[in-house]
């Protein structure tokens, strides 16, 4: 069961605190309108409308290489933010930390420091768009710590239709492809000390199962389950009013309380913050250690009625 720490954006220096309840949930089937597990979903569900869907299968034949995710710090954290190394239909779609903003680990955000050394957020140095694993498109986040040492080199991706929708649906299919220990993934909705939800996270993708994480005044509450995010999963969660339910390939978690509002979806991956003594090196990324995850197909819904 992975340990948890609350994560936050990572603009430079904005420092909150906060602690999480933690508490092993079963999985529990079934759930009407969860979106099968291999294929992207297509089109508006019962009470959903599709504002977002992409399979980056257009990348196969026109590549965005590493390198075209710069200049993103235009209009940063905002609907307008944009990415002016991209053009079309991915500037349109697609946004990123900037060049040098500090991750957890790094910045000591939310009391999360202690770790030996982090990372900054370089999307023109982890960012690329093009064949995948499986043969068909595929989002690339390659994370990386220099060989000579140093710190982390990391990479979040925000999809801007996706950002401020009050009530909102999120499914993505992903995978770790590439994995040394030091790097981790907390894919989140936050606003600031009023609410966040986390998933999925991990710890750490070399040792640690998927979970999610809800936090807020009333709304302290966790899914842990056994997925890894070195095999393919499809991660769903939506938010209606103050509820929020969380699926994994299909299948409905659990239902909670939520004080989340609106606020962009953000693939936040990034350094390791809370060490293993039992491992070499408490499990952070050596010199040399390298991790990259796939996103396979991602979307979006806001909520009708």
């Amino acid at each position: 069961m992975p340990k948890h720490a609350r994560r936050r954006r990572r603009a430079p220096l904005i420092l909150t605190s906060g602690a999480a309840l933690v508490a092993a949930l079963l999985l529990a089937p079934g759930a009407d309108g969860a979106p099968s597990p291999n294929a992207m979903p297509r089109g508006d569900l019962p009470g959903w409308k599709q504002v977002w869907a992409e399979n980056f299968n257009s990348a196969v034949n026109a590549p965005v290489p590493v390198g075209r995710l710069s200049g993103c710090d235009h209009y940063a954290d905002t609907p307008r933010a944009y990415c002016s190394g991209l053009s079309g239909r991915w500037r349109d779609a697609l946004w990123a930390y900037p060049s040098g903003w500090e991750d957890t680990a790094k910045s000591g955000a939310d009391g999360n420091g202690g770790a030996p050394f982090g990372g900054t957020y370089e999307p023109q140095k982890t960012v690329s768009i093009g064949k995948g694993y499986d043969g068909t498109g595929t989002l690339k986040v390659a994370m990386y710590r220099p060989a000579s040492g140093g710190s982390n080199v990391v990479g979040t991706v925000v999809p801007k239709r996706c950002m401020d929708l009050r009530d909102g649906r999120y499914s993505a299919r992903i995978k770790v492809t590439k994995t040394d220990p030091g790097f981790k993934s907390a894919w989140l909705r936050y606003e600031g000390s009023r609410a966040e939800v986390d998933y999925p996270e991990v710890d750490d993708y070399t040792d640690s199962t998927v979970a999610m994480f809800s936090h807020g005044r009333g709304a302290e509450w966790d899914v842990q389950t056994n997925a890894r995010m070195t095999t393919a999963h499809t991660y769903t969660w939506e938010r209606r009013g103050s509820t929020v339910t969380v699926y994994l390939d299909g299948k409905r978690l659990r239902s909670g309380p939520t004080t989340l509002t609106t606020s962009p979806w953000v693939w936040q991956n990034e350094s390791r913050i809370i060490g293993d003594h039992s491992k070499p090196n408490r499990g952070y990324a050596k010199p040399g250690a390298r991790a990259v995850l796939e996103v396979t197909w991602a979307t979006c819904y806001k909520a009708v009625k």
